[in-house]
């Protein structure tokens, strides 16, 4: 006869208590001297803490695997999607502290609706329209690494994560207490330093018997490196910040830091030598905590295209509808709007004049229906350093509209463009 389980068991083969992550830290709060308007209700930027979900039979009984039921009144007839997220699982009251996850689970489904492959962030202050910022998927080989990846020793291998911290993203106290856990590696690396240094006087070696026209042999060529000339060429390196730096950043695996501003360019300074950061965003703000996509989309491309009942497979994907948040004013020239769940700032709003006639926007309208709306492209979206998502939105043809029934939309009928065998359209922009 099998013995009995103890409580302890059976809570873990019952229980979600031993299978929830742990909650990620807050978003930080941006640095301004201006005052900083936030709400305390309003949706983060990503989740903290993992939504839970129940089938539907456990749903009827309150049973969502954990310590104790929770209330229908706060679940399933307060929301149509009952999804939770829990703060703390039994608090000093003997009460599970939950809310409700129905926000960030229902922007997931809202943005896996736009099919929209992510790419990495590229900051290079030329329009996407103008052929800055094209598309490069964060699955690509090229960068998609780490400091435990295979091919990490390449050159031509782009990292968005490394094994020591981003230096410039650290406050005094943490700096200095990195600075205390380094010295213990110094041993190790003076030990690098002399392989480096063996190397690189072998090179110099050979370069000197290929010069004078003699044979190289392995006992023509030293490796070895004695006590005084290590010392001797330790204090050049420490003379030479621009020569020792790399080396440093190398032993410990650093992230690349910010640029240096132009009037220190002429000084003798420590370099971190070639960059091999993914992104250039990731200098300024940092690497990004999690992996570029997120987990919102694994697409690599946008090689695919909407198949309409009708007329068939379409060149332009579906449009869809944007919701005005902010209209532009006078001293805010763009238009903030709401697209799948994100706040996107529409840079298409800025030679937009207010007037109907033209299908700009007006304002949000209280008497429509859920809003001043209209309709949009999704072009490209990058998760940043912060954990944010970057989106950037056009403007359909009326072609597009026009096939989703949309009243404003010039009724034309639908045909091939003019230019449909000049040219090839590019799928990966």
């Amino acid at each position: 006869m099998a013995g009995r389980l103890s409580p302890t068991a059976n809570l873990l083969r019952k229980s979600r208590l031993f299978s929830l992550p742990q909650s990620l830290s807050h978003p930080a709060t941006p640095t301004s001297s201006s005052t900083v308007v936030e709400s305390d209700t309003a949706t983060l930027p990503f989740p903290i803490r993992a939504a839970i979900a129940t089938p539907p039979s456990s749903l009827a009984r309150g049973d969502w695997g954990l310590k104790r039921p929770l209330p229908a009144k706060s679940t399933t007839e307060s929301s149509s999607s009952p999804v939770v997220r829990v703060n703390h699982l039994d608090t000093f009251e003997h009460v599970t502290d939950f809310e409700s996850a129905a926000d960030h689970a229902t922007t997931l489904k809202k943005w896996q609706e736009l099919f929209l492959p992510l790419s990495t962030v590229l900051n290079t202050g030329i329009p996407s329209a103008a052929g800055g910022g094209r598309h490069l998927s964060v699955f690509e080989k090229s960068a998609d690494n780490t400091h435990e990846s295979k091919n990490v020793d390449d050159l031509n291998a782009k990292r968005f994560r490394f094994k020591g911290p981003w230096l410039a993203g650290q406050t005094e106290t943490e700096f200095q207490n990195y600075l205390k856990s380094v010295r213990k590696q110094r041993p190790q690396f003076l030990q690098r330093l002399r392989q480096v240094l063996a190397e690189r006087k072998a090179s110099e070696s050979r370069k000197a018997l290929l010069d004078r026209g003699e044979p190289i042999g392995e006992r023509q060529v030293s490796q070895e490196l004695s006590d005084e000339e290590f010392e001797t060429a330790l204090r050049a390196l420490r003379a030479n910040p621009e020569a020792l730096g790399p080396e440093i950043h190398k032993f410990l695996d650093l992230a690349t830091p910010p640029n240096v501003p132009d009037q220190y360019l002429t000084r003798r300074r420590w370099t971190a030598g070639p960059s091999n950061i993914s992104s250039t965003e990731y200098v300024t703000h940092g690497p990004p905590t999690t992996h570029p996509s997120a987990g919102l989309s694994y697409l690599r491309t946008k090689a695919h295209m909407d198949n309409h009942p009708v007329v068939g497979p379409q060149q332009q994907p579906k449009p869809v509808e944007a919701r005005v948040l902010s209209a532009k004013r006078a001293q805010k020239l763009r238009t903030v709007i709401g697209v799948g769940g994100i706040v996107v700032d529409d840079l298409k709003s800025q030679g937009w004049r207010q007037n109907r006639s033209l299908g700009g926007p007006v304002g949000p309208d209280p008497d429509a229906p859920g809003g001043s709306k209209y309709w949009v492209k999704a072009e490209r979206a990058a998760i940043r350093s912060d954990g944010r998502v970057e989106l950037q939105v056009g403007r359909p043809s009326e072609a597009a509209k026009s096939l989703i029934g949309v009243s404003d939309a010039q009724q034309s009928s639908v045909s091939l463009p003019k230019n449909l065998f000049r040219s090839v359209p590019r799928l990966d922009t």
